[in-house]
Parts: structure tokens; C-alpha cells; sequence
């Protein structure tokens, strides 16, 4: 196990906190906006945020030079569908109507949650992921 983190950069370490902050926040997604199964909540968001964060184990298991990538897309495209579930609840509320509904805050809580997964996934990918790729 010790082997794994010997002789990383800060990429490594910046794919892992959005992995563990992208599992943090795909759990509480499934708990905090599960209740609102038809408006900001997308069990696809939920499925392919969490199958990034498990996608992590590529970077810490292998060395190879591209695998921050494959996080990192899944959190953006994460992101996408969280943000594109939110946007019409958001619409509502700069309105001032409830004409379509769902949990604005939730979905701007989550939508920000992942952002932060993507700019951290991506930053990782710039910085390598162990020194001898420097």
C-alpha cells in the first residue's frame, strides 16, 4: 500500500480530494435530493458521479499518465446533468413563479459541489500525478 503514494505529485493528491469530495457529495445527493425524484434529482448524475470518485482507483493503482482523465470527465458530465436539472427550478425562482418546481438550493448546492470536482480533476490533470512525469 505504501507504494502507491511513494513519489506522488500534488495532481495525485488533488484527484484524490475530488474523488473523496465527489463521494461525499454523490452520497448525500441520493439522501438530501432523493426526495424530489421528478424536479433537480437524476439518478444518472447519482450513477455516473459515483463510478468517477470509484474511478480513482486508476489513478492510484496504475501509473499511467492519462488516467486522471477518466475522473475527471465523469465528474463534469456530472455536473452537466445536475446543472441542466437545476436550471429550471433556478428559472422559477428568479421569476418569482412555482411553475415547475424542485429544490432550487439543493440543486445550486449540488450543481456547485461537482463544479469543484471538475476544477479540481482538471487542475490534476495539468499537474501530473507522480514526480517522474515531471
Amino acid at each position: 500500500m505504501q507504494k502507491w503514494f511513494d513519489n506522488r505529485n500534488i495532481g495525485f493528491w488533488l484527484s484524490l480530494a475530488a474523488a473523496v469530495l465527489a463521494f461525499v457529495g454523490a452520497i448525500l445527493y441520493i439522501i438530501l435530493d432523493g426526495s424530489d425524484k421528478e424536479r433537480t434529482f437524476s439518478m444518472l448524475a447519482f450513477i455516473v458521479i459515483l463510478a468517477s470518485a470509484c474511478s480513482v482507483l486508476l489513478v492510484v493503482g496504475t501509473r499511467w499518465r492519462f488516467a486522471s482523465m477518466i475522473p475527471t470527465t465523469g465528474y463534469i458530465i456530472g455536473f452537466s446533468i445536475v446543472l441542466r436539472c437545476t436550471v429550471p427550478s433556478v428559472s422559477d425562482v428568479l421569476n418569482k413563479v412555482n411553475f415547475i418546481g424542485g429544490n432550487a438550493a439543493m440543486g445550486v448546492l449540488f450543481s456547485c459541489i461537482f463544479l469543484i470536482c471538475s476544477i479540481l480533476g482538471c487542475i490534476s490533470c495539468f499537474l501530473g500525478q507522480s514526480k517522474e512525469e515531471l
